[in-house]
């Protein structure tokens, strides 16, 4: 899979949550983590990170209530490459 802007959108999204929580917030480091491994897992189809992938939309939901750009509603539109990754995850990782 290769989704052209990913990786700035995933810089997007890690700088409105630094500007909002700062680099050093769990918030922070948290989407850091799940989105590092969770694009490996996209770009090299690994079968594994179904847990992952929960986290990390658990995190982006939390996140929502304080940054309007990650609900639901608008993520797929701020983010549209990261929204195709996470509906590809969601597809193809096992249960």
């Amino acid at each position: 899979m290769k989704a052209k802007n990913l990786k700035q959108e995933i810089k997007n999204i890690l700088s409105a949550i630094d500007k909002n929580f700062g680099k050093d917030s769990r918030e922070y480091q948290d989407a850091e983590y799940y989105l590092d491994i969770l694009e490996t897992v996209y770009h090299y189809n690994y079968n594994d990170g179904i847990d992952l992938l929960n986290e990390l939309k658990q995190l982006l939901s939390n996140l929502s209530d304080k940054m309007p750009e990650l609900a639901p509603e608008r993520f797929s539109q701020q983010y549209p490459d990261v929204s195709e990754m996470i509906k590809y995850l969601e597809e193809w990782l096992p249960d």
